[in-house]
């Protein structure tokens, strides 16, 4: 569920798809140790646009000088930044002063993927290369096919993990992933770049 009803209490925002992301973005800004960044989620890729309408309304929204806007590429790293791109334009967002926006999709801002496919690049191949023989052996003996791959895999990972039922926003905060990888440095010099 979107918190679009939120009020804006820092002078920079960050926006994410859903409350995985909030979490896993809040996580981030606080191994990074900065404090006048704040994370909300907009209900989905599919609510941006109405996201994006609605902003100026939020209590607080005057304030703003930095708007973050992240989604998953999925399929189309180009889709998905034309689709912000399109949101900006039509609700004249770009054109407001004193707010900078810069946007960051998922995987690591250049390729088709979604922040579980970042997630995975942060884990040890060995385990990889086991969650991987599971898939082929399930879609062998099975002939099934997960049509979300990347989530299936992390899922599968974290369920080999001490407490096997957290989400992914959980598991970061309890550091099954962790924060300092290699992985996720595209994403955190986004982050302190803001």
């Amino acid at each position: 569920m979107s918190q679009n009803k939120t009020t804006i209490e820092k002078s920079k925002l960050i926006i994410g798809e859903g409350k995985e992301d909030v979490i896993f973005f809040s996580q981030l800004i606080e191994y990074l140790e900065i404090n006048d960044i704040q994370v909300i989620d907009y209900g989905g890729k599919d609510e941006l646009n109405k996201y994006l309408k609605t902003l100026p309304k939020i209590p607080g929204f005057s304030n703003l000088r930095f708007l973050g806007i992240t989604r998953d590429a999925d399929k189309s790293f180009d889709y998905a930044s034309k689709s912000i791109e399109d949101s900006l334009i039509k609700h004249k967002l770009n054109e407001i002063e004193n707010l900078k926006i810069e946007k960051f999709i998922l995987p690591d801002n250049s390729s088709p993927g979604m922040l579980e496919d970042l997630c995975l690049k942060s884990i040890d191949t060995d385990e990889i290369s086991c969650i991987e023989s599971f898939f082929q052996c399930m879609e062998k003996s099975t002939g099934r096919k997960s049509n979300k791959i990347s989530k299936a895999k992390i899922y599968a990972w974290l369920s080999t993990q001490e407490h096997p039922d957290k989400r992914l926003g959980v598991a970061v905060q309890a550091g099954y992933i962790k924060s300092d990888n290699e992985a996720f440095k595209e994403l955190t010099n986004f982050i302190n770049n803001i």
